[in-house]
This record gives structure tokens, C-alpha cells and sequence, in this order.
């Protein structure tokens, strides 16, 4: 455990990746010389995600470590000796709850008479992980957790909690462990992505490296296959729009693989596992038919979406209610229709189908889903028609024609309710796990607004001393009101430049607006350690949406909302108002893109939604909602 602790924390105080690669890989090869068994347990520890998967669980699903901080704060209590307002304080101060472990563990061993704990071995921390996937009583679980943080060196301990919690915050993701996999046992990278992409578990991706079998990786029913991935459009540059290409409306659902036999139907959503028992209107139906015959055996690429009686996909904020439920309710089920739209087939009947072009997996999904009972529905696909330009047109006018072309399927998409478009290349294979310029996204942010930044809190892991998450809002007469969050846009740069100007804008408790009881409202439902801001600062701030929301006194929240830039030509006076988010609500309801205040009822029919902080929300934050950071004087 030592060595794999020891390559986390070089990878950990480098940002280069050659640099972390290197480490991760020496130890890997260091643990696979002394201990091979315990190699895939290394690999998985670094990737900080230590369970193994258990695709092979007769449910179909996986089992959780099912450890929440709370608990883990609780043996870290115990086994540093440290009080839990000094944890807290040091954790607050570290970004991690990981790293405060560590440093109240040195500090105990430096105490005069003590003695540093023996260390963790590899094996010892492998069955505490395991023990806490086979303990489900909270108070067994604290003891599997305590046994092994009492013997870990402060270093160790440091990053088995990281790795309970599944935050390890080294720059360690897949694609640098698979870097490091194929230098630690000379094989080649091509080999290394490839077989990723189909064992979708990173301990025996090391496993199957160390012993030369990577060329063993096979499709397994049961076993999710990598996803591939879409490129944004805007960067995928290099990409060739002159190649044949079929255009598909983009989905606003839960992406997820349908794993369909005769002795089983498992659903496995992208960074989710398997959702099998979330969605028995889906595999149930599904399950039934492979009984019967009436299916061949299949993997296939799809998403579910929530849908309306008449089969109209619904907007994201309809399945959320699903997700919440591990095991729905009839009720749920009932006024939460789903389908599964499939858009491709990576296996049938025993025959891997990636090595495919796309146009051929396309006909055999087509042909596998003739039979196929109604939950299931194969997803429309059309090809990307551009106007032929005279050959001395140029370059310039084939690609006025290309994104004329694009922007028509755009808004024909929008109009229908979809998010955007996905553009595939008629020739390409699947490529399991990789995001290439084969498929490739269009989705525009909806628009930007200008906000004025109320709060901050100090960031995680790397941004750990810097205040990189804002908390945003609009004007609503003399008054602020909150409207979102985002902490993507801006470089390190200019983090820290804002971190300077937010921590002289931060308003002390001996502040007279901070005395205001307004300043509540931006304070409540926060976490622990946000910073009330001096509103001075202008943030230009673009999304893809609006929702509705009860946290926000605006009665909205921006979805994925990043910052664009930094208003400094503008006051807070400036600022856009909440009149003009309504507009911008206004038009999602109108295009189909968003739902107010109605819910599906037992017959199917639209219901107004329920009063409460639901009801608040849908009437934009007015009714009740309290005054917040009265800046103005106009009213």
C-alpha cells in the first residue's frame, strides 16, 4: 500500500501528465512483481473507485460501499483522536477531508511517546473494502473502517479515505491509468484503449495487461461496453463534414446500454451502472420477449426518456423523479412513462458488431427490432443533405453550404422539443469508451445573461486555496435574486485573480449587510464555508437552459451554466433583470423544451402541479420569497 500511496502523491503534486503517468505506472509494475494478486485492486484503488463491479450479480446490480462522509468523518474522528470541529476546521482547510486524515495522523505520531502505525497492507486494505460491500449495518461498516485507518501511515490514509469517498483528486482518470497500464508492461496504448473499452473495469484492464491477454477482451453479456462518445462541433477541428454522415435529433435523457437475453435484460447507465430495477417498464417487456424467442441476444446503445401519451419525448427535469428511486412505485411508473430509444447495436447474437460501419450496425438494429415489444423504439435517423456547390464555389462556399444544411436540422431539432443534434459518420465503428470526431454534437447554449456574483466558496483538490465556485444573481427591482451557480470558464489565471477581488469584497459578520436579514436568503441552502460577496462583481454567464427551482430566491436555476467572461465594463446596475429569465423561460415552455406546472395524472392527462415549494418555484420566486441584498434605490 505504501507504493501505490506514495505514486498517488507524485502524481498528485504534478500537473504533468508524462510526469504522473510514470508514477502510476512504476508502481503498478512494482505491485504486479510483488503481489499480482493484488494487482487489480491497485489499479482500481488509484482510479478511486476500489469496489470491484459485480456484473455477475443475479439482480443485475452492483453493490455500493454505501459509506456517506458523515460515517467516514466518524471513524476518522476516532482514529486521529481529533475533535470534530478541529476535523472540520482542518478539512475545510485542506479542500479534503482526505488530507486533513493525513496531517492529524502525522501530527499524533509526532507527539512525544508515540509510535507511527505499522502501514496498510495491499491485501488488509482489500478486504476492508470488501468488508464494507458486505456490511450493511452502519455500525459494522465503522468498524471495517476504523480497522483500517488505525495501522495506515498518514500518507495511506490520505488516500484510502479519498478513495472511500470516491474523490482521490489527483489527476488520475482512466485514460492516464491506461497510459500508465501500458508503460508499466510495454504494451502497446492502441491495445490498452481498445481492450478498456470492452472489460469497462480498470483492475482487469491491469490484470489482463500484466499477463500479455489483452487481445482476450471480448464483449460479455451482462458486462457493460464504453460508451462512445460525441465531440462537441465547435472543437472538433480537423473534423471532415464532406464525408457522408447521418444527422439524429440529440436526446435530453439518461444515456444507457440494454443488455438483452433470454436468461436476462440488464440496463446500464453511462456513470450511473446498472439501472435495471429503476426501470422495469423497460426491461421487463423487454426480458418477456427474449423468453419467448422473440429476441436474439443483443447489446444495444440507446437512451431512456420520460414520454408523453403520445410517444413526444419529455425534457430532462421529467425523468428526474425516476432517478431518485432505486425501485419505483407503481404510481411513479404510471405518471412517469419511459421508452428506450435505441440508435445502436453493438452485439446480436453472439457476434460483436463495433468492427462495423455505423450505416450497417444501423440496418441490423433496424432488422433486430422488428419484433421488439413497445418500450422499446428505434430511435429516427436521416442523412445530412447539403446543397452541392459549383466547384468554383471554393471552400468557403462548401462549408456556407455545410453549416446552412447544419443549421437547418438545428432548429427542425429545437422545434421538435430535442436539444440539438448528433451528426455520426455513415462509415465509422464503434469505438467503446472513446470520444472521437466520428460522432460528432451540436448544441448551442441557449443564451447568456449578465449576473452579479453574491457568494463564493473555496474549491476542491487543486483549487483547494482558491475560491473557484460563484454564486450568481439577477435584479428584480432594487433587489438581487439568486439564480445559479458555476464554477467552469475561467482559467487558473483568472481564479486567482477573482479570489484576490472576492476575498476584499467578502462581507464580515460586523458588515452592515450582513446584518441585513436579507442576505439569509443567498445564505440558505448553501454549503458550510460560503462566502457571502459584496455584489460589485459582473459575470457573463452562458447555459443551455433554465428550471425551475425552490433553492433560488429567482424561482430558476441556469443548467450547465460556465462563465463566458468577466464584466468589468459593467456595474451591478447592469446587470440583466429577472423579467428577462422569464422571457427566456417563457420560450422553453413555448418551444417545448421545458414543462410548468403540470403533471401527468392517472388517465394521462395534464394536471396543475401541487402548491409548496414547487408551486413557490412556478410563480418565479414572487410569492413569499424573502428580499434579498437590497442594492438600489429605484423602486
Amino acid at each position: 500500500m505504501k507504493t501505490v500511496a506514495e505514486a498517488l502523491f507524485a502524481a498528485e503534486g504534478t500537473r504533468a501528465r508524462t510526469a504522473k503517468v510514470a508514477a502510476l505506472a512504476a508502481a503498478l509494475a512494482d505491485v504486479a512483481a510483488s503481489a499480482p494478486a493484488a494487482l487489480p485492486f491497485a489499479a482500481r484503488f488509484m482510479s478511486g473507485a476500489p469496489a470491484p463491479p459485480a456484473w455477475a450479480d443475479a439482480a443485475g446490480d452492483e453493490r455500493v460501499l454505501g459509506v456517506g462522509g458523515a460515517l467516514v468523518f466518524e471513524a476518522a474522528c476516532l482514529v486521529t483522536g481529533a475533535t470534530p470541529s478541529q476535523l472540520g476546521a482542518a478539512a475545510r482547510r485542506a479542500g479534503d477531508l482526505g488530507s486533513a486524515v493525513g496531517e492529524a495522523l502525522a501530527a499524533r505520531g509526532a507527539e512525544p511517546g508515540a509510535s507511527p502505525g505499522p502501514g496498510l497492507d495491499l491485501a488488509d486494505a482489500e478486504r476492508a473494502i470488501r468488508a464494507l460491500l458486505d456490511k450493511s449495518a452502519r455500525a459494522d461498516k465503522l468498524r471495517a473502517l476504523v480497522a483500517a485507518l488505525e495501522p495506515a501511515s498518514p500518507l495511506e490514509a490520505r488516500y484510502l479515505v479519498r478513495a472511500v469517498l470516491g474523490e482521490m483528486r489527483v489527476g488520475a482518470r482512466e485514460g492516464v491509468l491506461e497510459d500508465a497500464i501500458a508503460k508499466a508492461f510495454g504494451r502497446p496504448l492502441a491495445a490498452v484503449r481498445g481492450a478498456a473499452g470492452l472489460v469497462s473495469d480498470i483492475g482487469e484492464l491491469a490484470r489482463l495487461a500484466h499477463e500479455d491477454r489483452l487481445g482476450e477482451a471480448r464483449i460479455v453479456l451482462g458486462r457493460p461496453v464504453g460508451f462512445m462518445l460525441a465531440t462537441p462541433l465547435e472543437t472538433a477541428r480537423g473534423a471532415d463534414l464532406g464525408a457522408p454522415h447521418a444527422v439524429e435529433d440529440k436526446i435530453d435523457g439518461i444515456r444507457a446500454q440494454a443488455h438483452v437475453s433470454r436468461d436476462a435484460v440488464r440496463l446500464f447507465a453511462r456513470g450511473t451502472g446498472s439501472v435495471t430495477a429503476a426501470f422495469p417498464d423497460v426491461a421487463g417487456p423487454l426480458a418477456d420477449a427474449a423468453r419467448a424467442g422473440d429476441l436474439a441476444s443483443a447489446v444495444l446503445d440507446g437512451e431512456i426518456v420520460v414520454v408523453t401519451p403520445d410517444g413526444r419525448p419529455r425534457p430532462f427535469s421529467a425523468i428526474q423523479p425516476r432517478l431518485k428511486k432505486t425501485a419505483p412505485d407503481a404510481a411513479l411508473v404510471r405518471d412517469h412513462p419511459v421508452r428506450y430509444l435505441a440508435y445502436d447495436l453493438l452485439f446480436e447474437d453472439g457476434e460483436s458488431l463495433l468492427a462495423l460501419p455505423f450505416a450497417e450496425r444501423r440496418a441490423r438494429l433496424v432488422a433486430w427490432a422488428t419484433r421488439a415489444p413497445a418500450p422499446l423504439v428505434v430511435h429516427a435517423s436521416r442523412p445530412l443533405v447539403v446543397p452541392p456547390v459549383p466547384a468554383e464555389g471554393g471552400g468557403d462556399a462548401a462549408k456556407r453550404a455545410t453549416d446552412a444544411a447544419l443549421d437547418a436540422e438545428y432548429e427542425r431539432a429545437r422545434s421538435h422539443g430535442f436539444e440539438g443534434l448528433v451528426l455520426k459518420r455513415l462509415d465509422a465503428t464503434y469505438a467503446a469508451g472513446v470520444r472521437g470526431f466520428a460522432w460528432l454534437k451540436v448544441k448551442r447554449a441557449l443564451a447568456t445573461l449578465d449576473v452579479v456574483v453574491v457568494g463564493a466558496e473555496y474549491g476542491h483538490g487543486k483549487r483547494a486555496g482558491v475560491l473557484s465556485d460563484y454564486t450568481f444573481a439577477v435584479r428584480a427591482g432594487g433587489e438581487l435574486r439568486t439564480i445559479g451557480k458555476a464554477y467552469t470558464g475561467l482559467t487558473d489565471a483568472e481564479i486567482a485573480t477573482m479570489t484576490t477581488r472576492l476575498l476584499g469584497l467578502a462581507i464580515a459578520p460586523t458588515d452592515e449587510l450582513y446584518r441585513d436579514p436579507s442576505i439569509e436568503a443567498a445564505r440558505r441552502g448553501q454549503r458550510r464555508g460560503w462566502i457571502p460577496i459584496r455584489p460589485e462583481i459582473v459575470l457573463e454567464v452562458a447555459f443551455d437552459g433554465l428550471q425551475r427551482s425552490s433553492r433560488h430566491s429567482s424561482g430558476f436555476a441556469l443548467r450547465f451554466a460556465r462563465i463566458a467572461r468577466i464584466r468589468d465594463d459593467k456595474r451591478p446596475e447592469d446587470a440583466d433583470t429577472l423579467d428577462a429569465a422569464r422571457s427566456l423561460w417563457d420560450a422553453q415552455i413555448a418551444s417545448g423544451h421545458r414543462e410548468d406546472r403540470v403533471a401527468a395524472d392517472r388517465t394521462g392527462r395534464r394536471r396543475p402541479a401541487s402548491e409548496g415549494a414547487r408551486g413557490r418555484a412556478a410563480r418565479g420566486g414572487d410569492a413569499g420569497a424573502p428580499k434579498q441584498l437590497r442594492l438600489f434605490d429605484d423602486e
